[in-house]
């Protein structure tokens, strides 16, 4: 897969004719993957080249005026997603003030300069300034494909619902609509080093913009040098050690006790164990911590038994 960039409005030419998926894709969820897969059916009966079109920024950083809009599935994380997909593009758009005020004719005309000859959206979407721009246009102006509205258990699945699920440390469900389990990348970098004088040393990771699940404690796998580990995760403001302002994500990585700052770790989140809390000492923190940890190896056994 061949990654595109259109910065400052730059778009530009592409040799081959391309049908295009095109969205958020925050989440790259199973109703994502539905539209990918209807692109690359369409792309071999026409002969065309298939692609993945979405815009970076998210769009809510200028249209909700959130400079740190919290994402499911930043950009580095979608590319590493969408790159084992078996596209041939992941066309990336610079969402900027230019864009986001495009008239549905600007950007129809950009998407055709773009030798963008046929196009996938989901039932619902809209594009272009004031989302003036529907499906009805671009059904006058390309080949067409449309996806009706995707369900799995009855569920409706959207980015929407999955950050809800997300908010609500529901992330067992938000697996199953994702496909796979809700994952953050980041690099670990120096913290408190309460843990370790516990006994429970921890891997401080810098999450930047992922959304972050609800506060508490979960079952966790670590990727550490492409090597997985289970853990447990902490979320929240560590009560008990003075509280701290910003939310904090602690893994502590079992069978694991080596330095790891600066490297970068993918934290696969598996099953909520319980809310963060603030305990009365630290001998009641470090008791809680062995029920935690022994709570995490039974699920894994759990998980392991019935694979």
């Amino acid at each position: 897969m061949k990654s595109l960039f259109v910065k400052e409005s730059n778009f530009f030419p592409i040799a081959e004719p391309i049908c295009a998926a095109i969205g958020n894709f925050d989440g790259v969820h199973l109703g994502h993957q539905k539209l990918v897969e209807e692109c690359k059916r369409v792309s071999k009966l026409k002969g065309y080249k298939s692609a993945l079109l979405t815009f970076y920024p998210h769009p809510s950083v200028f249209l909700k005026k959130i400079t740190n809009y919290p994402l499911i599935t930043p950009l580095e994380i979608k590319t590493e997603i969408v790159s084992q997909m078996g596209l041939d593009y992941l066309i990336v758009v610079e969402f900027d003030e230019h864009v986001m005020n495009m008239s549905k004719e600007e950007f129809i005309r950009a998407m055709k300069f773009m030798n963008i000859k046929a196009c996938v959206c989901g039932y619902d979407f809209t594009f272009a300034k004031k989302a003036e721009g529907t499906i009805k246009d671009l059904e006058n102006e390309f080949e067409f494909y449309e996806v009706k509205k995707y369900t799995f258990d009855d569920v409706r699945v959207s980015s929407t619902y999955i950050r809800e699920l997300l908010s609500d440390g529901n992330v067992f469900e938000a697996k199953r609509l994702l496909g796979r389990p809700f994952t953050i990348r980041g690099k670990v970098i120096f913290g408190s080093q309460n843990g370790r004088t516990i006994g429970y040393p921890t891997a401080n990771v810098d999450y930047k913009n992922f959304l972050l699940p609800k506060s508490g404690v979960y079952f966790v796998n670590a990727i550490v040098d492409g090597v997985p580990y289970l853990g447990m995760c902490n979320i929240g403001h560590n009560p008990t050690f003075g509280y701290q302002n910003d939310l904090k994500m602690e893994v502590h990585i079992f069978g694991l006790d080596e330095d790891i700052y600066d490297h970068v770790i993918y934290v696969q989140f598996i099953e909520y164990i319980r809310e963060e809390k603030m305990f009365k000492s630290v001998e009641e923190l470090e008791h809680q911590l062995r029920y935690d940890k022994a709570k995490c190896l039974e699920l894994a056994g759990d998980m392991y038994l019935t694979k």
